[in-house]
């Protein structure tokens, strides 16, 4: 017996087609791939959350994804706090206890940026760091630059000017980012910090690309699929 169920995808293949195995799981029509299907952890049909990566995609505010989205504020906002945090960079994700003025550091690394929020250093340190020719202690070598008080340090000697060039025209890109939401809870800033760094290495991907590689981190964190 053929079974069409519009809110479940094969993981292998994306059709939506499947014919229902003995044992109750799912064989796709179209490459045989058989699997078990559950309800994701946030309880939203997967064509729902569709939308809501999209809307995200063109960073639209909440106000206007839950009116052109049938969901609730509430599970709206769920949905932006997982996508922030499977936005960052797995090898910069931490628990944050962040100290009272943020310090933000930049990683470079292959042509791609990352930010995220620096612990353990306080003010006195960060003054003296900054001054020339000052020793850059092994907890902080991963940076290319400090972000303190809204002002860019580089860390790295490089002089040459193309490289200089391009981690300010990121800083700048996330500094304008980062003042147009008007303020940013300091508990929150690790997961826009992640997001905004997302979105700078992703720009020259098309929408409909970025969808697509966001869902599909979701549903691996979800692990919908078994075979």
């Amino acid at each position: 017996m053929l079974s069409q169920a519009k809110h479940i995808k094969c993981p292998n293949c994306f059709e939506r087609e499947f014919w229902k195995t003995g044992d109750k799981r799912l064989k796709c029509k179209k490459c045989r791939y058989v699997f078990s299907w559950r309800q994701n952890p946030l309880n939203v049909p997967n064509e729902i959350l569709e939308e809501v990566v999209s809307e995200f995609i063109l960073e639209h505010s909440t106000r206007i994804i839950t009116e052109r989205v049938n969901i609730s504020r509430y599970k709206l906002l769920k949905i932006l706090a997982l996508l922030r945090k499977l936005m960052t960079d797995k090898e910069v994700q931490k628990e944050y206890t962040l100290i009272k003025q943020p310090v933000i550091g930049i990683i470079c690394r292959e042509g791609k940026f990352f930010a995220e929020a620096v612990q353990d250093i306080e003010v006195k340190d960060l003054k003296s760091l900054f001054k020339k020719e000052s020793f850059v202690p092994e907890s902080l070598q991963k940076y290319t630059a400090l972000v303190f008080k809204g002002s860019l340090h580089r860390l790295s000697g490089d002089k040459k000017e193309w490289r200089i060039n391009v981690l300010e025209r990121f800083w700048g890109y996330l500094k304008r980012k980062l003042t147009a939401r008007g303020g940013i809870r300091k508990e929150k800033l690790p997961l826009y910090l992640g997001e905004y760094s997302w979105r700078y290495n992703h720009r020259k991907l098309t929408l409909k690309e970025r969808e697509k590689i966001l869902l599909n981190l979701v549903f691996q964190h979800f692990k919908f699929y078994n075979r």
